[in-house]
């Protein structure tokens, strides 16, 4: 079944890179914007793609010291998480054995928290994201759309399934009890989980500071996206803007290809040429923001001692 899934989504990706080689050959006149890049945004670029690493560290880092109860010193936090993203940049998944390892063997935090705190963390930085997406929209362009479909309903009905399904799932999970030792041994685990994850929800101290953070994130995201598309010459709205924040934020979490490499691509595409920006310049804002992070992200890791850490990767990626 692995094999197969893998198979599936090299034959996806080929699919995308092949349709949008060719839709640039069959459109080449639009490559002629990559020629005429604003300097000044570019700079940008790199300081926003710099300043989101430690922003989203600090993010995952409260989220992590909620759901395990140990305190974590930034610094020694942030090169774990930044050698994790590097690592899993590099070899699939490897990083998060790493993450792993390295907060049980120096926090002393469980796999079972770790694991709560990941998905506290995707299922709260989603929904949060997107009722701030959709908080701008209504009171900055309520009438914006994505296609003949209304913006703000599209996030909102979004808002609704990512909240309710977690949910849903917890309270049919209490209800489940199993005879079976390993079984019932993983229901406890998922339930553990689980639990932490709607729960943490409750404390409003602790929300309020995920939603600031989040806040911040945000700037630094709608801003990568607003000098990605003012390299081409394109000037957007803070509303359009957040739109493809939220779309960034729900393809964080559907991974199909490696990276999302060229399923990002197309979205980005698709999304712009359904609000009226063009197909080719939003693929190419997909490729501007993809190199910053990859060449970011590859600085700090090697700085950070990535190297050594690719040496001994047998560690991380025997499962």
């Amino acid at each position: 079944m692995s094999r197969v899934k893998k198979i599936i989504r090299l034959v996806l990706f080929a699919i995308c890179i092949v349709y949008i080689v060719g839709f640039f050959y069959k459109n080449r006149d639009t490559l002629n914007l990559v020629f005429n890049l604003d300097l000044t945004a570019i700079f940008s670029i790199v300081a926003l793609t710099v300043l989101y690493y430690p922003v989203q560290a600090c993010l995952l880092r409260v989220i992590l010291e909620k759901c395990s109860g140990s305190k974590l010193p930034f610094f020694g936090w942030f090169k774990i998480f930044i050698l994790s993203t590097f690592l899993n940049m590099v070899l699939s998944q490897a990083g998060n054995v790493y993450r792993g390892l390295r907060l049980k063997s120096d926090y002393n935090i469980s796999y079972t928290r770790y694991i709560s705190s990941y998905i506290s963390f995707a299922w709260m930085d989603l929904w949060i994201n997107l009722i701030i997406a959709t908080t701008i929209i209504v009171l900055l362009k309520p009438d914006l759309q994505i296609g003949p479909l209304v913006a703000w309903k599209i996030l909102l009905a979004a808002i609704i399934v990512v909240i309710a399904v977690p949910i849903l799932i917890e309270i049919l999970w209490r209800k489940i009890k199993f005879s079976h030792l390993r079984l019932s041994w993983i229901h406890s685990k998922t339930s553990e989980v689980l639990i932490v994850a709607v729960n943490n929800i409750k404390d409003i101290a602790y929300l309020a500071k995920i939603i600031l953070i989040n806040i911040v994130v945000l700037i630094c995201i709608t801003g990568l996206f607003h000098f990605c598309f003012l390299v081409l010459g394109i000037s957007l709205n803070i509303p359009t803007l957040v739109i493809f924040h939220a779309l960034s934020k729900i393809g964080g979490y559907i991974n199909i290809t490696p990276g999302n490499l060229g399923i990002q691509e197309l979205a980005y595409g698709f999304l712009g040429t359904q609000m009226g920006i063009g197909m080719a310049q939003s693929v190419l804002v997909s490729a501007f923001m993809r190199l910053a992070a990859t060449t970011v992200l590859i600085l700090l890791g090697i700085t950070l001692g990535g190297i050594s850490l690719l040496r001994n990767r047998k560690i991380y990626t025997k499962t």
